[in-house]
This record gives C-alpha cells, sequence and structure tokens, in this order.
C-alpha cells in the first residue's frame, strides 16, 4: 500500500520571495504602505535615520495607527508564510464595521511582508493591537539566519518573539518597522526619488477611502537642506524637499488645457461610455455596447499633450512630463507598477508609434491612467510586484479595450483632425500656421459624428450642436455629404431616436446655409460702402495742399484724437475678445483678472480722451507732469506691447528689443497721454507696414536734449515720399493718415522734433528729440 510524503521546503526560500522576488527597493516601500493601508491605517510615516554618513547605524522606520497585531496574528497570520487573510477573505471585516471604514485591499498575496529582506538584513517590529487590555507584542528577524541554509528546513530557523513593557511607538495601536542593516544607501536623491514615486501610488480619484489616508516622510539629517535655498537661489518646491506629507495628485487637477477622452466600462459591465473634450469643449459623448465580456468597472482617463500643454506641466510640476511618467495603472487606487513609468512601455504604446512617427502617440506625448475597480481577480498583480499584471485572457482583454476605444479615438481626433494641435511652421515657405481649434475644424468632426451612427453597438450620441454652424461654401459641400450619409444610414437602421437625429441635423445645415447667404449679403454691402469711402479718402488725398488751409488746427486736433480713440478701442475689442475666450476656456481666475485689468487700463486712456471735447479748442496738453521720460516710454512699450500675450499669439507684433544706457535718465515736463499717443500710432504704423519686430534706442546727447531711435524692419518709405509723410491727411496704408501728422505736431509743441532716416534696410527709423 503506498504511503504519503510531504513536501519540505528550504530555508532558501526566504530570498526566492524576499529580495530576489523584490528587487525594487521602491516597490518594497510600496509594498508596506499597502499593508498599512490594508491594516485600516490613517497615517503611515516613513522615518530615515542616520542616512548621512552612518553606514552601519542608518535605518527605515515605517508606522501606522493601523489596527495592529497581537501574539496570536503573529504566529498564525504574519509567521504564516504566504498566508493571507485578505485573499481568503477573513481579514477582520467586523473592525471595517466598527470604525466605519469601506476599504478594498490593496494586497492579496501575503508576501509583502518580506518586502523588509529587500530593505535591510534585520527587522525589530513592535505591534499594538486596537483591542481592550493590548500587549506591545515585539518581533525580531535577522534574514541573514535564513541564508546559507540551504539544507535546513524554513520552518526550522527561529525568529525572536519578546512582550514589551513600554515602547516609543507613537500611536495607541498600530505596528512600526524598523529595518536596519540596509541595503542601499539611502542618500537625499535617492529619498526624494521615493518621495516622487509616492505621490504616484495612490489614486485620490478612485473611491477606497485614499482621502483618510496619509504618507509622511521624516530625514531629520535633511531638514537642514530643505531650507536652504535651491541652485537657482530660490525657495525649494515641494518636488525639491524630502521632509513632509505626500501630496496626491492627478492630472487633470493641474488645469492644463488639452485633447482628452475619458473612457468607462460600467460597473455590471453593459455598456461603454466615452467622452472626449478638446481645450474645454465637448467633442462628442457616446454610449454604446460593450463588446469584451470579461471587463467591467474600469476607467481610463487619456490626455494628449501637445508642446504648450508640455510646456505648462513644466512650469506648475518644477519637472518635464516625461520624467513624471505616462500611461499608470491603478487597482482599487494602489499602482500597479511598472505602468506609465519613465523608460517602461508595458503597454507597447512607443513600439507601435515606431510604425508611423506622425501618425501615432507615444508615451512623450500621452499621460494619464487606467482605472480597475472591485475585486477582479483575473486582473491580478504579478508575484514580483514590478512586473505589472498576469498575461491572462482578461489583461489582453483590457489591453485590446486600450487601443480600440481610448488611445486609437484620441489619435484619430489629434492626428487627423486637429494637426496635434499646435503651431506648425512650413518649411519651404516659412509660413506659421496657427494652432486648430474645435471651432475651426467642424467639418471634420461633423465627420467623425456620422461614422459613430453607422456603428450597430452604439445606443446614445451627444456633441455640441455648434458645430453645425457651417459658413465657408467649401465646408457646405463637405457637410452636405455628411447628412446625405447620416440620413441614409438613420433610414436603414430604422431607429427612430437616428432619424430623429438625422432630421435634425438636416433641418439645422438647412437653417445655417440660409444664415450664411443672408451675412455674404451684408459683408457684400459692407464692402461696397468700404469702397465708396476708400474713394473719397483718397479725394481728400489727392487735395491735401488745398485742404491744409480750410482745415482750422481744432478740427484737426479732434480728428487726431478720434483716431488715437479708434487704435484704443480696437485694444479693447480684442481684449474682449479674448477675455470671452478665456472665460469659455475655463481659464484661473489670475488669467482672467490679467485681461480685465488691460481692459481697465485702456478704457482709463479713452475716458482722458472724453474729457477734452468739455474744452472748446481741444486742449490736448493739460495735465502736464514732470518725469523720467526714458523711463515712462520704456515702462509703457513693456507692459503694453511686450507683455500683451494676445497681440503675440496673434503675431501682430513679434518682438520688441530696448537698447538703453544704465545711467542714461531724462527729466522733462509732459503730458503722458501725448507720449502714448506717439508711442501708439508709430508702432501701428509699423504692423500695417509688416514689421516683425521694433526696436528702441536712447542716445544721450546732452543734458538738455536726448534722441529716442524707433526703428522696425518692415516695408519702410519710399524716397519719393519721404517729404509727405507728416502731412495731414497723407496714407499709403488705406489708412486716416492722421497718425504721423498728430506726432509731428505734439513734438513741436513740446519744443520737441521728429525726422526720418530712410536709409536702414528693411524698414524706417524715427529720430525723435526730446528737449528740455
Amino acid at each position: 500500500m503506498p504511503n504519503s510524503e510531504t513536501f519540505k521546503i528550504s530555508a532558501a526560500l526566504k530570498d526566492l520571495i524576499g529580495k530576489e522576488l523584490i528587487t525594487d527597493e521602491f516597490v518594497a516601500v510600496f509594498e508596506l504602505v499597502k499593508n498599512s493601508f490594508d491594516a485600516n491605517a490613517t497615517k503611515v510615516e516613513v522615518r530615515f535615520e542616520n542616512n548621512h554618513d552612518h553606514p552601519k547605524s542608518d535605518k527605515i522606520i515605517i508606522s501606522d495607527n493601523g489596527k495592529g497585531m497581537n501574539y496570536d496574528d503573529l504566529k498564525n497570520k504574519w509567521l504564516f508564510v504566504a498566508y493571507s487573510a485578505k485573499r481568503l477573505g477573513k481579514e477582520n471585516d467586523d473592525y471595517r464595521d466598527k470604525i466605519k471604514v469601506n476599504r478594498i485591499f490593496a494586497g492579496a498575496k501575503g508576501v509583502g511582508r518580506f518586502s523588509c529582506d529587500r530593505l535591510g538584513r534585520y527587522l525589530n517590529m513592535v505591534t499594538i493591537k486596537d483591542e481592550a487590555n493590548p500587549k506591545i507584542e515585539n518581533l525580531k528577524v535577522n534574514w541573514e539566519d535564513f541564508e546559507n541554509s540551504d539544507e535546513e528546513e524554513f520552518v526550522n530557523i527561529n525568529v525572536s518573539h519578546d512582550r514589551l513593557k513600554t515602547s516609543n511607538f507613537k500611536y495607541k495601536h498600530g505596528t512600526s518597522l524598523e529595518i536596519s542593516g540596509l541595503r542601499d544607501d539611502w542618500d537625499r536623491e535617492r529619498i526624494l526619488s521615493l518621495k516622487r514615486s509616492l505621490v504616484k501610488l495612490i489614486n485620490p480619484n478612485q473611491e477606497n477611502d485614499s482621502q483618510n489616508f496619509s504618507i509622511e516622510i521624516v530625514a531629520e539629517d535633511e531638514k537642514p537642506i530643505d531650507l536652504l535655498p535651491n541652485k537657482k537661489n530660490e525657495k525649494r518646491s515641494d518636488w525639491e524637499i524630502v521632509n513632509g506629507t505626500i501630496r496626491n495628485s492627478v492630472f487633470e487637477t493641474l488645469e492644463i488645457k488639452t485633447s482628452n477622452i475619458l473612457v468607462n466600462i460600467s460597473e455590471d459591465g453593459k455598456y461603454i461610455e466615452t467622452t472626449l473634450q478638446d481645450r474645454g469643449d465637448l467633442i462628442y459623448y457616446l454610449k454604446e455596447k460593450n463588446p469584451f465580456q470579461e471587463l467591467h468597472n474600469i476607467k481610463v482617463y487619456l490626455f494628449q499633450l501637445n508642446y504648450k500643454a508640455k510646456q505648462n506641466f513644466h512650469r506648475i510640476m518644477g519637472m518635464r512630463s516625461v520624467e513624471y511618467g505616462s500611461v499608470f495603472m491603478y487597482k482599487n487606487g494602489f499602482r500597479v507598477y511598472p505602468f506609465g513609468e519613465e523608460g517602461e512601455d508595458i503597454l507597447l504604446i512607443d513600439r507601435r508609434k515606431q510604425q508611423g512617427y506622425n501618425r501615432f502617440l507615444g508615451t512623450r506625448d500621452l499621460i494619464g491612467r487606467i482605472e480597475i475597480d472591485g475585486d477582479q481577480p483575473e486582473l491580478r498583480e504579478i508575484t514580483s510586484r514590478d512586473g505589472g499584471l498576469v498575461k491572462t485572457s482578461t489583461y489582453y482583454q483590457l489591453v485590446d479595450f486600450f487601443y480600440e476605444y481610448v488611445l486609437k479615438r484620441l489619435e484619430n481626433y489629434v492626428v487627423n483632425v486637429i494637426r496635434w494641435g499646435d503651431e506648425k511652421l512650413i518649411k519651404e515657405t516659412g509660413e506659421l500656421l496657427p494652432e486648430l481649434w474645435p471651432k475651426d475644424v467642424k467639418v471634420e468632426i461633423l465627420g467623425i459624428i456620422a461614422g459613430f451612427i453607422n456603428s450597430k453597438n452604439i445606443i446614445d450620441i451627444q456633441y455640441d450642436k455648434d458645430f453645425l454652424e457651417i459658413i465657408s461654401e467649401k465646408q457646405n459641400k463637405s457637410v452636405d455629404k455628411i447628412v446625405k450619409n447620416i440620413t441614409n444610414v438613420a433610414e436603414k437602421s430604422g431607429n427612430p431616436d437616428l432619424i430623429k437625429e438625422a432630421k435634425k441635423i438636416e433641418k439645422a445645415i438647412k437653417e445655417t446655409k440660409e444664415d450664411s447667404k443672408k451675412a455674404q449679403v451684408k459683408a457684400a454691402n459692407e464692402e461696397k460702402l468700404r469702397k465708396e469711402s476708400e474713394e473719397k479718402l483718397e479725394y481728400v488725398i489727392g487735395q491735401n495742399n488745398f485742404l491744409k488751409d480750410e482745415i482750422s488746427d481744432d478740427t484737426k486736433n479732434l480728428e487726431s484724437i478720434l483716431h488715437h480713440i479708434g487704435l484704443t478701442t480696437n485694444f479693447i475689442r480684442m481684449d474682449i475678445e479674448d477675455l470671452v475666450k478665456s472665460i469659455n476656456r475655463g481659464d484661473n481666475k489670475d488669467k482672467i483678472l490679467q485681461i480685465v485689468k488691460r481692459i481697465s487700463s485702456e478704457n482709463l486712456k479713452v475716458t482722458s480722451f472724453a474729457k477734452y471735447f468739455k474744452k472748446v479748442n481741444f486742449n490736448i496738453h493739460s495735465n502736464k507732469v514732470k518725469k523720467d521720460i526714458v523711463a515712462f516710454i520704456n515702462e509703457y512699450i513693456e507692459n503694453v506691447y511686450r507683455k500683451r500675450e494676445d497681440l503675440i499669439s496673434n503675431r501682430e507684433l513679434l518682438n520688441v528689443n530696448f537698447d538703453v544706457p544704465k545711467t542714461l535718465k531724462f527729466t522733462m515736463e509732459f503730458n503722458p497721454i501725448d507720449l502714448i499717443i506717439i508711442i501708439d500710432n508709430l508702432t501701428n504704423n509699423s504692423l500695417k507696414n509688416g514689421a516683425k519686430s521694433i526696436h528702441i534706442t536712447w542716445v544721450e546727447i546732452n543734458k538738455q536734449e536726448t534722441l529716442l531711435k524707433f526703428s522696425d524692419d518692415g516695408k519702410g518709405v519710399k524716397d519719393s515720399i519721404v517729404d509727405q509723410i507728416f502731412d495731414f491727411g497723407f496714407t499709403t496704408t488705406r489708412g486716416s493718415g492722421l497718425g504721423l501728422y498728430h506726432i509731428r505736431d505734439i513734438m513741436k509743441k513740446m519744443k520737441s522734433t521728429i525726422e526720418v532716416n530712410n536709409n536702414i534696410k528693411p524698414g524706417v527709423e524715427f529720430l525723435l528729440t526730446f528737449k528740455k
């Protein structure tokens, strides 16, 4: 009769499930922090002691205020290799009910405790259970006792247990793991790297009580350095400080506006809901049947990072987005390593990008996360804890879902519709194409929506009806085809909801066409009036010598003031348009206030001009001040032109440079509005003549005179008309011909002069000599 035998387990098993299984020191800390979370702790402290030049006495102490353990727990659970009460569903459910915490466990393999072996050779554990009359249990493990003992059985290696009367443990209950004989050098940079990794360990957006769990790093040796300025002699940011509580964050809280997609598989697994947005605008929302039978309760947030978004990320976070990571994965709120880690491409996103550089999004273009909720045993972590998920059939369905329903849909919009969402320089022509916004690609978006309507799995489609407001004839021809396609698909489907939607689209397009025709008629009438005005102005220019004698100085002053008010109100109009865009994009308060301040500043100028109309002779030379004219003009240009983002983004003013001697000051009496009118008109002329840059040069002539050279690189002034450009009504840009006239008039009344240097190429230079 056969007899029974049993396996014997060598003490060498310790290395297999300890330091050889968990090879990453950060992952080892992650596992111990997750154990604290599973023990219902609300606080966990990771303390580093003697980490500066103390190789024999340095320690890591991980302590929490969780439920702790008594002797029975230590003996029958902690010392029971690979035993997991969490996996078996025996982890004190009554305790969680008692403290009213509903957490889903972060770990369930029973090997996380061997992370202590990965971090150091010795473990000194102190634990106090949250129960009546608790005892202070102390367990000491020398992991070296298990090494070089291959012939010894695992169970024959003793660990030391004691019951303490007192301890330095800071919490009433919980567990402290003091790890010494460290296997790694925990210098400042390594601790900072750990902190950055811990920031991404917990997903606060996932409902698993993470808001009631905090992680703090304490390193006494690093505190003096934390207080010092950084290399830029600035106060250290949170990313540069070792000590402190970990601030968990998710990408969307950074308020970086970009193209993004949210895809959600419902908890019961029946439906997939997709929302695609672009810089605050809804592109479409879909609800469709879920073809992946094994997938449920999964969300994916994916953001495309264009050039501007990458710049904003760097500015806000203090690091490049590629250093932060790409597509992370979280299960029940805890990160699955190494998804998202820099240099790791476990989803093979970059391998696919190599097939077509400009056709596919890579990890450098993406940031986001995959969230898995619930038990989901078929989506479980590999035991090594740094290898991702076990490659089950469910895992491969998850990867297919990510590619087909998330990545490719975002990619189709970013690559094929908005052309990556960046400004584009055409090298052959030097033309700079502006970035595309949803309003610029309405036809293409409508085409995407029409494609979805053709799918049998679609249950519901929603989108911004503004995309139907197509104006140009070229667009209308494209839309006709799309509308016809939508109508045919709807009729074939027999779905009354789709037929109703198709009729609504057809009606909207018809109304838009009618509006477009009306707009064309109105535009034609306005063009006719404009031409008539230009003909009248040409006549005025032709009779310029006659008008000089007939037009009074007061009338000239009035028309000049009206001309400058026109320039100012144009700035206000541009700012109001910018304000509306900013509000629609959901920009932050500071951005909106900046625009409001600009509007207020321009409005004050108009108010100042209005005061002069109350005077009979339109005297524009009142309210004089005595100030440094050099500083006044430089500050005005700096604040009104160089810092106006709307001018720069619209390429209306590309560059302004200054050349000012450091010691130059020229104090004189002047009217601020006079100087504003001079600078605004000179700059406006440069813009009209196609200038891309303006150069301001100050030259000290003597104590009574100073020279301002105002030059640009525009198309310049023809030598044949140089003598006429300051004449009243003379223009070459179809303007009013009042700007330069009024500048010379103001300079005369200031006992100063303006001349033209027409010898520079390209462009022109105006020489303004100010005299006290």
